[in-house]
């Protein structure tokens, strides 16, 4: 019914383009979640555009044109909403973090992280490395500040993205990387190791930006993304429900 409401709406079949900003851990639930709503839409191209929140975030400061943006935290769209460049954000998912080490690599327990070769985590601006700083100041109550200085000196690198965190373990630049249990999934090569659960386990949020060009197009992707469909979709790809 959404689509035939809206092909009626605008006048028939016209190529239309959504253009979707998403957190780069959505990379491949958002390609095929692009394919089944272009195929529910006629006429409609779906155009992702994926990076880090944050730099999402910023994109959308500097005027560019979307129509939707999924974040893979709450602060970075709660901040734009503020400002007023998106709705009101809605949530969409939910993620886990894990220790990530090649898969031709003895596990290695996270309560000895603190003895790994070399580690890669988030940068700090970014949802995942957030989460990671959450997940070891927590760690920490746990296994003592030794422990977390010995775990922060073997960070060789923080990475603008989960995906360039998690490459760099698939491409033996690094021993462990924490990144979200998706990611260990997506990215051949690597073998997930759980670790400890937190409080504010990563939850993403999406909303339409205000000055969409296709509004009605932008909240079908949203419904879509929220519907039984999508959310089967996602579970494919090893997100949780919200």
């Amino acid at each position: 019914m959404i689509a035939l409401w809206w092909l009626l709406a605008c006048g028939g079949g016209a190529e239309r383009e959504l253009t979707v900003l998403a957190a780069a851990s959505l990379t491949d639930a958002y390609q095929d979640m692009a394919l089944a709503f272009e195929q529910a839409h006629p006429g409609v191209d779906v155009v992702l555009s994926v990076a880090g929140s944050q730099t999402l975030a910023t994109q959308i400061r500097h005027g560019i044109g979307a129509d939707v943006f999924a974040s893979a935290n709450e602060a970075h769209i709660r901040a734009v909403a503020d400002e007023g460049l998106v709705a009101a954000p809605r949530a969409l998912a939910r993620n886990a973090l894990v220790l990530a080490v090649r898969s031709d690599t003895h596990p290695v327990e996270f309560a000895a992280l603190d003895e790994v070769g070399s580690l890669v985590v988030g940068d700090t601006d970014v949802p995942v490395g957030r989460y990671t700083a959450t997940l070891l100041d927590a760690a920490e109550q746990s296994y003592g500040e030794a422990w977390r200085a010995g775990v922060e000196a073997r960070v060789v690198s923080r990475e603008p993205s989960v995906r360039l965190v998690a490459a760099k373990v698939a491409m033996g630049e690094a021993d462990a990387a924490l990144v979200y249990a998706t990611d260990a999934r997506a990215v051949p090569g690597l073998r997930a190791i759980a670790v400890p659960a937190t409080e504010q386990p990563p939850e993403y949020f999406h909303a339409r930006l205000t000055d969409s060009t296709h509004p009605e197009l932008a909240e079908a992707w949203l419904a879509f993304v929220e519907s039984a469909e999508g959310q089967r979709i996602l579970a494919e790809h090893g997100f949780d429900a919200p």
